[in-house]
């Protein structure tokens, strides 16, 4: 086996034990997010926008709700100073990153009665609701 080979087989263990559960669990992210929407975005919006609006929804898909048993199944609902904290986004530009993704179909928002207060819950999706819609296969390889 060539040393590009040995180095690979590094990848494939290390993406063997990310997907066993005891790790922290994982979500599945299209390469068409770069190969694609990255692009498009950076088209029609500020290009550290489009990648903000890509890196806030890789984040989000990361603290979903992996419990079944609940309403808030697949839903992520970090506070914006926990996305500020961790990310390092302005708080200023988490809402319209959001808006971003709602209009592209990519993120679906909602506000919710929490403790006397409201609670916004972020529920990403792993491709365009328009593609769902239409019916649409899913990019192969991240080809469109």
């Amino acid at each position: 086996m060539s040393s590009l080979g040995e180095l690979a087989q590094l990848a494939v263990r290390q993406k063997a034990k990310v997907l066993e559960s005891e790790h922290g669990g994982y979500s599945p992210s299209l390469h068409s997010l770069f190969r694609v929407h990255l692009k498009e975005l950076g088209d029609k919006y500020q290009k550290n926008d489009a990648r903000d609006a890509i890196f806030l929804l890789l984040y989000l898909h990361s603290y979903v709700n992996g419990t079944e048993s609940n309403d808030f199944y697949m839903w992520a609902f970090p506070t914006v100073k926990q996305i500020r904290g961790d990310t390092g986004i302005h708080g200023d530009r988490i809402n319209p990153l959001c808006r971003i993704l709602e209009v592209e179909g990519l993120l679906i928002t909602k506000k919710i009665p929490w403790n006397g207060n409201t609670k916004k819950l972020y529920l990403p999706l792993f491709y365009p609701l328009e593609l769902e819609t239409q019916e649409l296969p899913i990019p192969v390889n991240g080809v469109a």
